[in-house]
Formats: structure tokens, C-alpha cells, sequence
């Protein structure tokens, strides 16, 4: 909109005294400094933001658009500065009369103190370093030389500030010295000598009006002696340095305003007093301890008149925030009304109970503005976080107007210093920075800034960056840069858009958008066109956080003291504390991380401080000053050692970040073949765990607090330009519950294991929809961007109480999820939905820095959306059980290609889980040894029938690569171990005999031959039940098939095969009857390992080995040679075993047949159910 259609300029005023404003209504904008000489800017009609007045003050006056950020409008009744998006609105303001000031001030930006850090902008780098370029352009400088000449005159510093009468006199010498720079630059704009402009302008109007007072005041002695020192100082002063050329008019402003900043050690700075604030260390949510608590004495009690502590909190921009207590007598009320321009303190009219703020001289820093995370506002009260989680909260200002003015400057210090792009909250939120942020705009950088950004970018063609001009508030430009051929330099154009109102448009097209994303995606639908050469329109380089270009300011030799957050850490050595074996106690097995096995522990410390034990021991010989303290212990998986490396990489990384969100690690520990890594113990587990054991008392605010406790720690490490890359539910810990009345909860995000690049591809498609797609493809580097949608992935998963849709999926769903950009399911909340589908954009560019999602969380939990999911998540899969969940007691058993397990699988964390075995392969054997153990998974999950073991699931690690069988657990262990320790009569050994005798012919109706039947493989649930186990070596037999032909190597259970399997390799239905005639032998024999059938049949052989024992049994068995009659087997049991061995497969009884025939047996010897065996023979 035209300024001239809303906006009138008056006439009229000195250039040190303010002149009367318009009388009309409206909102009147004084200007110490134009060019014409216009004093009044005046609004009459509707609203106007704050921002718009700035902007039509600095078009008049001449300001450009890049030093315009360093002004604001300030309301000298009230002595608070709006912030950019306050609305004005003439109708309902009867009379307003704001101050056009420079607010954000740099000590020494004119560089003439040595002793202060001199102020740049950034400059193009040059070599290794950074230079600089002038903070001020020379129409700034003259506007801020009248202001700073209007506050000096206005009493900056008051007479009375003056201690003792050597200070006073300094004062007054000095003041004079002013006055002279002051008509000296009047000299030199109007071309006389000073001299003449001494003569007409008195030097009373150049000093404080306070020194003005005291000289009126004095005796006429006094008046003539003091205008004698004048004039000498004005004649030296024009003979030394005006006559010989050594000031021109910008040194005397440079002079002059290097002077005041001598005499007023707080100009430039602003000072708020606060009746409350606190220091916590938890970034203000109540989840941490408090450092310093300090509340006003008496505050809820009108009858205490005694002292009440207070503080006061300066701002300043280069120390940053600053604190100091300060104590007030007898407060009937807030005697502070603010603050001035630069930094005095305006009180009203004391009465006699009331007295000034007395306060020690000492102040503590807080922070500088880059290591500010956040801020939050509620009414009066303030709440600035950092981002290692160190906040000051409750700030408690005078009024809700003051606590936006205290902002809206640390606001924009921030956006001054740390990142040009970026505002910190959302209440004094520059009205053009929220366009910029939602465009993809810069702010006006010089072209330097944009040709190097667009090189850096063009790797493809149809590079293009969109900013503000330079020059013109109202236009933005487009810079385009084609792609180099045929070895010539790029070409770099730039093209207007024109900003009007609220519609844009590309100079020369006759087409109007709503904004300039809308502009810039219809131009990659075509070609620009500039002489003869084509641009086109593609990738748009966006603002990155804290971007250098010459919109920041450097304060060079602050920036690198207060700023060592923003250091990239050198992560090119390993760095980590090293802990002595016996140091550490392992404990219970807490389940498995990727490649790593997870126990509790114990670690052994010093009480004291972290001193080297040999030096300790000197002190403490006794070693009573060591204690144990409960860790965790990351143990790499011993087939896994050639990463090695990449697991110490991770401890490095961890041990040298400290964050209150994220876990500490104590160091690494190399035990023999073992490499441990030693974290910190958290209490209450993985986050996705707690929400489904919690999730009828777990609110929406408390999962607001956890996401904003993530966001803290990630923010950190993103100003370390550190990614962390596995970022979920399962690795973010509880260090409390936070569910009681009064308490918040407390989370830890633990260390992010073995690092993306080392880990297949299997295993990170594993982890969809976690892991960013950038970083699926192998070798693909993974960006800063990463974290973000992570954390939006696991925001999802926060607000579905630990749970998400893909976590159940295939690899190849997980692939094609991704392949499709498909999106997960969001929340009902459209707000919360916007904010997460920031964040999982697969343009890794777009996603929003850390930073802005704390403040957008911020915002968000204010409002308390509803975040449930607006669909409901299917039920996750019964028979997947996932690695972290399984602890492990102990070993079972192992054979010669696989071990067996005893695990607790906990998917609670709470002690109440279920005892399984798992079943796993020995790491040795190649491809078709993998073929068959995931048969013989397949082949287990087809059965189910009460006499063989249940198959419960599977667990797959390394992106299936392995895979684990979960079964049911039988305690009593297997059928021989069983035998041996309790001695069963006939009727309960032929019960067990009938049971396996169900259960193989179960498994012959499905048409599969075990083909290792044998005692050791049948397992005991109770006394009455026995189940057959271990389906190694088992195979189907198609339909119209008799016989399944062997011809794959490996170790077979010849004492147990039927002769034709010996022979040639033939497994039939007939051949696990034959197995079963064995195993009938075994049970009939107690499992007495003596009589067992090795045993037995190398009595028979004699002295054979290796293949021999094959040859020479398979002539055994020709001859008829059986295993012997057990003792006191009854003799028709025997004959079953007979049959069972018969030579011709066919003579062989089924196993229904076999089922009656034990059965018919077995009712005989159950009339005497307490007669034993060995009770029958004597």
C-alpha cells in the first residue's frame, strides 16, 4: 500500500529539543533526522502494525531496508517499545506520540575503543576468515548522531550520577567537549567556521539540561569563567583539528558518539525490573531443579512493609542479558515505569514511604542471544530458555506491555546475531520475517551473499533464491543462475517482483499471487528469458539456520568467547573416559540394541571429584570414598567386531555433549573380547513402553512436556552441527514418571547407536518410518535435516501412545512407503497435523531447524489441541517379537547348527512377561543352512496341535538377515533329562509314548516326516503332557510321494534312522516309525544314558569310526540286530518296538494304529497306578 495514501509528514523542531506534535488524532511518529527536514509522521486512518509505521518512517527519513531492523518505536509516556507487530488503530486512538528510534545498539560498532570489541557485518569470506563491513550506512549514522545529540541534552546521564567533585568536573569538561563536537558538526554541514556557529547557537542548548540548570544557578563569575573555558576549548579545537582537515562530518559523529558511550556506560543497554525470576535448569517446565528462586518478600501480604527483593535483568548488545538482585524499601507499588532509550531508570513521583531500588554494583550474565532457545510469554511474565535447558522463568515485568517490549528486544538482538531468518517467539513475531518464513525469503543480503549461495547450490540446474531488496521496502528480488556449459562461467540474473498490498508480482507478467511460493512454483512451468539468455526455475535455495551473510552482525571477539555452543565439535579422534574392568559389575540382561547386547550394572566411582585413581589413592587407601552407582552397559555383539570402531565413535560423540535431555555416558570399557559402553541407569525405561503401560493416565500436556524436553536436546545438538540419527520412541528414556499431582515428567534421549553408514541397508529400511528417506539408499550422507523428521516420525508415535502404523510392516511395505511418499497417519488436530507434516516433508531442506520447532511446540501447547489419531491403529502383529524386549536368564541347550535360549519377553518393562526359548542358528554355516532353518520356521508355524511345542513367533535382527524362533517354554526341559530324574511307572511312560504318537501323526496328516524324532527332542510341560520339539531336519512330502530322497551333507541321528534312510538316503512316513521304536526304547529304558542307543549299538559294532560306523551298522541291522528288550519292559511293548523296526517299510505300523495299541496297553497297568517297574520284578 502507498505511504503517501495513510500517511502525513509535518514540518517544524530543532534537532535536540522535541517540537510541539500535530493536536489532531491519530498516531503521531516523531523523526529526529530527514533529510528535508520533516519532524512528524502521521497515521489517521484504520489499523497499522508497528512495522508499517517503521517502514514509512525509514522510507522517510532514508533509511535502507538492511539497517531499518535496528530501529523501533518507542512510547515515551509509558517508556516501553512496541514490539513490530503491535496493531495501532487511529479510530480507537484518540492521540499517540511514539519516538522513530535506533533500538538495537552495539557498543564500539565505529571501532574507536581499543578496549571493547569492535562490531562488523559479515563480509564475504576472504582467505580462512570473515571480513567485515560497516554496521551503519551514512543516513543511519546521521539520524543516529541527532538522536544520541537529543538524549544527551535530555539529561542521559543526570548531574546527580556523578560521584564526588573530581567526577563532577570530568562531567563538566566533558560535557563542554560534547558541546564543541556538537557545533562543529553544524559548522561543517552549513560551511562556517565554528567560531561563527558558537556565536549564534549557545552552548547551553548543547549540554545536559541538567548542567544547563546548575550553570543558571550560578554566581555571573561563575557564568563568565565557564564561557572563557568554552571558547578556548572551541578555538583550540578549530585550530588543531578543524583547520588542518584532520575531522570531517562523519568522524565528528564517530567522535561524538564514541564520547557518550564514555560518559554513559549504559547507553545503548535497556534495564527491566522484575518483582520475580528464577533460574532452573530445566528449561522452564517445571521437569527440573531450581538453581535461584527468588520472590518479593511480602508480596502476599499487603501489611509486610518490609524489604522486598527484586531484581533487575539489562540487555545489551554485545553482554548479551545480565541480572542482579536489588532491594526495595517499603513498595506500596511498582515504582518503575521502565526504562529510557538508553538505559536510565524513570521513576514517578516518590512518596515518602517510597524510596529507589538500591542494588550492588555486581551483575551476572545469563546468556548472549545466539544461546537462546526459546521464549515463552504469559501476561507479565517471561520465560527465556537456552539451549543447553538453563532458563530464567517467570520474569515477572510490571506489565503485559512491558514483558512484549523486554521480548520483542531479545527477539530482535537474536535475529541480529544468530540467525537473520528466525524469530524466538510468536507474540512479537516481525510481521515480515513470519511472511519471509512462510515464502522461503531472505532478507535483503547483498549480492556477495547471493551469488556465493546460488554457487553453492548449483549443482542441477535452475538454481534460484528469493529476497528482499536492498534498496525498495516494497520489492523482492528473484536471482536465477543457469547451469555452466561448454566450460563458460554461470550466468546470474535477477528479476523484480513487486509487493503491493497483499499480492505479488514478477515485474513484466501481468498475473497477481497471493504469495511468492505460489509465484515462484508457476514459474517452473516455464523459461525466464533475459536478452538471449534462459534461466529456468527449480531449486529454490531457502534460508538456513544461523546462515552468515552480512544481515548478521559480528562481534569479533564476543561472538567466538560466548557462542562455544555453535563450534562444530572435532570428532575426527576418539575422546572418551576409559573405565577399568573391574570397575564395572554386570548384572541382568535388559534386552538387545542394534548389534549390542544390554545388561544392567554397576560402576564403581569416586565420592569426590573426578580425579585419575592413582593420585586418589594417595588420599584414600581404604577406598571408602568409592560407591556403586547403577548403570547401564552397551555390550557390542562379539560377531560384530569389525565395527568396532563405529561403536566407539558413538561413545566419543556422546562423551563430549553434556545436555540435561540427554543420557550421559561414563566411558568405555574393554573387558578381554568384550567392548562395553557404560551409560547413566534411567529409572522407568523407553518412552514407547511407558505410553502403552501409561496410557489412561498420561495427558496431552505431559506428552507436549516430553516433546518439548526432545526438541531441547535436539536444538542442542544442531548447534553442535551434530545429526544423532535415531531419534524414536524405544530410545528416549523416562527419568520420571511425572504422573503425580504437581510432578512433570522428565525424558533422557539416549545414545543413537551404531551409526547409519556402518548398518545395511536391510537394517535401515528396518527402521522406517523413523529414519529419514534421504537415508535409506546406501552410502546416501545424511544431513542435518535428518533429526527433524525423526522427531516428527516420533511426535506421531508420542501422540499415539507409543505406537505407529508402520512399525509392523514388511521391509518391502516399509520400502514402497517411502518410494510412494506416502504420508502417516496425523492427528486430529489440524494445528498439530500442519506442525508434524513440517516436519516429515521429503524435501529435507523444508523442514523446520530445531529452534522454530520449540517455539512452534510452544505455541501449540498453549492452545492443548486434541492429539488423537484420527484413525485407529490396526493391532500390532501377535507372533513379531521384537529384540529389545527379550532378556535372557540362560542357555537350554545347543546342537551342532543351533542353540537354544531361555528369555523373558517384556514388552511392558514391568517384570511381567512371559517365558519364552529362542531358537537361533550358530553364526558359522553358509546360505542353504538359512534356507532350512527359515523352513523349519514355516514349518513350525503351520503346527499346532497339543503334542508339539507352540510356535509363538519370530524375531529378526539385521534386517531379517537373522532371525530367531520364539517357542513356547517347557521348564521341565526335555523327555531324557526328564527320564533321568524321575522314575515313571508303565502306565505314565506309555501315556508319554501314546502323547508322541498324536503328535507325529499330527504332523504325518499335514504330510511332513520329522526325521529326528528322538527322546531329546520331545519336551515335558507338566507330568501328564509331553510335546514334540525341534523341526531341524524335517521335510514335506508332496501328494502321490512316498519318500523324500536326502541330499544335502550334514550331521544325522544314524542310531535313530530306519535302515533304508542309512542305505540310501530315504525318509518316509515308515522311517519316523522306526525313530519312534528308538524313542520307545529310551523311554522304556528311563533315559538311562548306559543302555542308551550310541551306547548300545557300538557295544554291537565294536571298535569303528567316522564313516565306517554307517557301514558296519547298516550290516548290523541286515543281520537283524536290534536294540535289546529294556529291563522289565513289558513284553507287548516290546513287540511295538519290533514292528516298529520291521526291515520292510511297509510291515511298519502307522502311528494311529500305534495310538491304540499303547493306548489298549497302557489301560492294563493303569489298574495298579503305584506299582513301579522295579516293584513287579521281585
Amino acid at each position: 500500500m502507498s505511504r503517501s495514501g495513510r500517511f502525513k509528514s509535518t514540518r517544524t523542531g530543532s534537532s535536540t529539543g522535541q517540537c510541539e506534535p500535530p493536536q489532531g488524532p491519530g498516531v503521531h511518529v516523531y523523526l529526529f533526522w530527514t533529510k528535508g527536514g520533516e519532524r512528524y509522521l502521521t497515521h489517521t486512518e484504520g489499523k497499522v502494525t508497528a512495522e508499517e509505521l517503521s517502514i514509512s518512517a525509514a522510507q522517510t527519513v532514508g533509511i535502507t531496508p538492511l539497517c531499518h531492523v535496528l530501529f523501533s518505536l518507542y512510547d515515551p509516556e509509558s517508556h516501553c517499545w512496541y514490539s513490530p507487530n503491535h496493531f495501532f488503530n487511529s479510530e480507537e486512538q484518540t492521540r499517540l506520540t511514539l519516538h522513530y528510534r535506533m533500538r538495537f545498539y552495539f557498543r564500539n560498532w565505529h571501532g574507536l575503543s581499543e578496549k571493547e570489541p569492535s562490531v562488523v557485518r559479515y563480509a564475504p569470506r576472504s582467505g580462512t576468515e570473515h571480513g567485515g563491513s560497516p554496521l551503519l550506512d551514512i543516513t543511519s549514522l546521521e539520524y543516529l548522531f541527532c538522536q544520541a545529540k537529543f538524549d544527551f541534552v535530555n539529561d542521559v546521564t543526570p548531574m546527580e550520577d556523578a560521584q564526588g567533585k573530581e567526577e563532577l568536573s570530568r562531567f563538566k569538561n566533558e560535557s563542554l567537549g560534547m558541546a564543541v563536537l556538537h557545533l562543529s558538526h553544524q559548522a561543517l554541514r552549513s560551511g562556517c567556521t565554528l567560531q561563527e556557529v558558537a556565536k549564534s547557537v549557545s552552548f547551553l542548548r548543547c549540554i545536559p539540561r541538567s548542567f544547563a540548570k546548575l550553570i543558571a544557578r550560578d554566581n555571573f563569575l561563575t557564568k563568565i569563567r565557564i564561557r572563557r573555558v568554552f571558547a578556548d576549548f572551541v578555538r583550540t579545537f578549530q585550530e588543531h583539528t578543524v583547520d588542518v582537515g584532520r575531522l570531517g562530518s562523519q568522524e565528528v559523529m564517530y567522535k561524538y558518539l564514541s564520547t557518550l558511550e564514555h560518559l554513559a556506560p549504559r547507553f545503548g543497554t535497556e534495564t527491566f525490573l522484575a518483582a520475580h525470576l528464577e533460574l532452573r535448569k530445566d528449561g522452564g517446565d517445571g521437569s527440573g531443579s531450581y538453581l535461584n528462586t527468588s520472590r518479593a518478600h511480602g508480596a502476599s501480604d499487603p501489611e509486610n512493609v518490609g524489604p522486598q527483593v527484586m531484581h533487575e535483568v539489562m540487555v545489551s548488545g554485545t553482554k548479551g542479558i545480565q541480572w542482579r538482585k536489588m532491594t526495595v524499601q517499603k513498595p506500596q507499588a511498582n515504582n518503575y515505569f521502565g526504562n529510557d532509550y538508553l538505559g536510565n531508570r524513570k521513576s514517578v513521583k516518590q512518596s515518602p514511604l517510597q524510596q529507589e531500588p538500591t542494588s550492588s554494583d555486581t551483575w551476572t550474565s545469563f546468556c548472549d542471544f545466539p544461546e537462546i532457545s526459546h521464549i515463552t510469554i504469559t501476561g507479565a511474565n517471561v520465560s527465556i530458555i537456552k539451549q543447553d535447558n538453563f532458563s530464567m522463568v517467570r520474569v515477572q515485568m510490571n506489565s503485559s506491555l512491558e514483558a512484549l517490549s523486554f521480548v520483542s528486544l531479545l527477539d530482535g538482538y537474536f535475529r541480529l546475531t544468530a540467525d537473520a531468518h528466525h524469530y524466538l517467539c510468536h507474540e512479537v513475531a516481525p510481521p515480515r520475517v513470519v511472511l519471509s518464513a512462510t515464502n522461503g525469503l531472505h532478507g535483503p543480503m547483498n549480492d556477495d551473499f547471493v551469488l556465493q549461495r546460488l554457487r553453492k547450490e548449483a549443482v542441477e540446474e535452475g538454481a534460484f533464491l528469493v529476497r528482499w531488496s536492498v534498496l525498495d521496502y516494497h520489492r523482492i528480488i528473484l536471482a536465477v543462475l543457469n547451469k555452466s556449459q561448454n566450460g563458460q562461467a554461470a550466468i546470474h540474473k535477477q528479476f523484480r517482483i513487486l509487493h503491493s498490498g497483499s499480492v505479488f508480482a514478477l515485474e513484466g507478467w501481468d498475473r497477481e499471487f497471493s504469495s511468492v511460493k505460489e509465484l515462484t512454483d508457476s514459474l517452473k512451468a516455464f523459461v525466464l528469458k533475459s536478452g538471449t539468455d534462459n534461466f529456468t526455475v527449480k531449486k529454490c535455495c531457502l534460508p538456513r539456520p544461523a546462515e552468515l551473510s552480512n544481515l548478521l552482525v559480528m562481534r569479533q571477539g564476543v561472538d567466538q568467547c560466548v557462542q562455544p555452543d555453535s563450534v562444530a565439535l572435532c570428532l575426527t579422534q576418539l575422546k572418551f573416559h576409559q573405565i577399568k574392568d573391574k570397575e564395572i559389575t554386570q548384572e541382568q540382561h535388559l534386552g538387545r540394541g542394534t548389534r549390542t547386547n544390554i545388561y544392567s550394572g554397576r560402576l564403581l566411582v569416586w565420592g569426590g571429584a573426578e580425579e585419575d585413581e592413582d593420585e586418589e589413592d594417595k588420599w584414600n587407601n581404604n577406598l571408602t570414598d568409592r560407591k556403586k552407582i547403577r548403570v547401564v552397559l552397551k555390550i557390542l555383539d562379539q560377531s560384530h567386531k569389525d565395527i568396532a570402531l563405529a561403536f566407539f565413535e558413538t561413545a566419543s560423540l556422546m562423551s563430549q555433549v553434556s545436555h540435561s535431555h540427554l543420557v550421559f555416558v561414563h566411558g568405555v570399557s574393554v573387558k578381554g573380547p568384550e567392548n562395553i559402553m557404560v551409560e547413566e541407569f534411567v529409572e522407568f525405561g523407553p518412552l514407547d513402553v511407558f505410553l502403552r503401560r501409561e496410557r489412561a493416565l498420561v495427558t496431552p500436556q505431559w506428552k507436549f512436556t516430553v516433546a518439548k524436553q526432545l526438541a531441547s536436546a535436539l536444538s542442542y545438538l544442531e548447534t553442535k552441527q551434530l545429526v544423532h540419527g535415531n531419534v524414536c520412541g524405544k530410545n528416549i528414556l523416562v527419568a520420571r514418571r511425572g504422573l503425580e499431582e504437581g510432578t512433570f515428567p522428565f525424558v533422557k534421549l539416549s545414545d543413537p547407536g551404531i551409526a547409519l553408514n556402518v548398518l545395511s541397508r536391510e537394517e535401515r529400511v528396518e527402521r522406517i518410518p523413523w529414519i529419514a528417506p534421504e537415508c535409506v539408499p546406501s552410502g546416501a550422507p545424511f544431513g542435518r535435516a535428518a533429526d527433524q523428521w525423526s522427531f516428527g516420525a516420533t511426535l506421531l508415535e508420542i501422540c499415539n501412545n507409543g505406537d505407529l502404523p508402520m512399525s509392523g510392516s514388511t521391509l518391502t511395505e516399509k520400502e514402497r512407503f517411502y518410494e510412494t511418499r506416502s504420508r502417516l497417519t496425523e492427528p486430529s488436530s489440524q494445528e498439530l497435523a500442519s506442525f508434524i507434516s513440517m516436519c516429515l516433508t521429503y524435501e529435507p531442506r523444508e523442514r523446520p531447524s530445531f529452534r522454530t520447532v520449540l517455539r512452534e511446540l510452544t505455541e501449540l501447547q498453549i492452545k492443548n489441541p486434541d492429539i488423537s489419531p484420527l484413525e485407529s491403529l490396526p493391532d500390532a502383529d501377535p507372533n513379531v517379537f521384537l529384540k529389545r524386549y527379550l532378556k535372557k536368564i540362560r542357555d537350554l541347550g545347543e546342537g551342532h547348527f543351533g542353540k537354544v535360549m531361555l528369555y523373558v519377553y517384556d514388552p511392558a518393562n514391568d517384570g511381567t512377561g512371559d517365558y519364552v526359548a529362542v531358537k537361533a542358528l550358530k553364526h558359522e554355516g553358509g546360505s542353504h543352512l538359512h534356507e532350512g532353518w527359515m523352513k523349519e520356521i514355516e514349518i513350525l508355524k503351520s503346527l499346532y496341535h497339543s503334542n508339539i511345542v507352540k510356535y509363538k513367533g519370530c524375531c529378526s535382527e539385521l534386517g531379517g538377515q537373522t532371525v530367531q524362533l520364539i517357542m513356547e517354554f517347557l521348564p521341565l526341559g526335555s523327555l531324557r533329562e526328564y527320564l533321568a530324574k524321575h522314575r515313571l511307572g508303565v502306565a505314565h511312560s506309555l501315556l508319554f509314548a501314546q502323547q508322541i504318537c498324536q503328535g507325529m501323526d499330527y504332523l504325518h496328516s499335514k504330510r511332513y516326516i520329522h526325521r529326528d524324532l528322538a527322546a531329546r527332542n520331545v519336551l515335558v510341560e507338566n507330568e501328564h503332557l509331553v510335546k514334540i520339539g525341534d523341526f531341524g531336519l524335517t521335510k514335506y512330502i508332496p501328494e502321490g510321494d512316498v519318500y523324500y530322497r536326502v541330499r544335502e551333507d550334514g550331521d544325522s541321528p544314524v542310531y535313530w534312522y530306519a535302515i533304508e534312510c542309512l542305505k540310501e538316503s530315504k525318509f518316509s512316513f515308515s522311517s519316523d516309525i522306526w525313530s519312534f521304536g528308538v524313542t520307545l526304547y529310551e523311554v522304556l529304558t528311563h533315559g538311562d544314558h548306559r543302555q542308551s542307543p550310541p551306547v548300545k549299538f557300538t557295544q554291537m559294532m565294536g571298535n569303528v569310526h567316522g564313516q565306517m560306523t554307517v557301514m558296519v551298522l547298516i550290516k548290523l541291522l541286515e543281520k537283524h540286530n536290534r536294540l535289546p528288550c529294556p529291563r522289565d519292559c513289558p513284553s507287548e511293548v516290546h513287540m511295538l518296538m519290533q514292528h516298529c523296526w520291521d526291515f520292510d517299510p511297509a510291515r511298519r505300523p502307522s502311528f494311529k494304529s500305534l495310538i491304540e495299541s499303547i493306548g489298549a496297553i497302557r489301560k492294563t497297568y493303569e489298574r495298579q497306578p503305584n506299582m513301579r517297574l522295579a516293584q513287579i520284578s521281585q
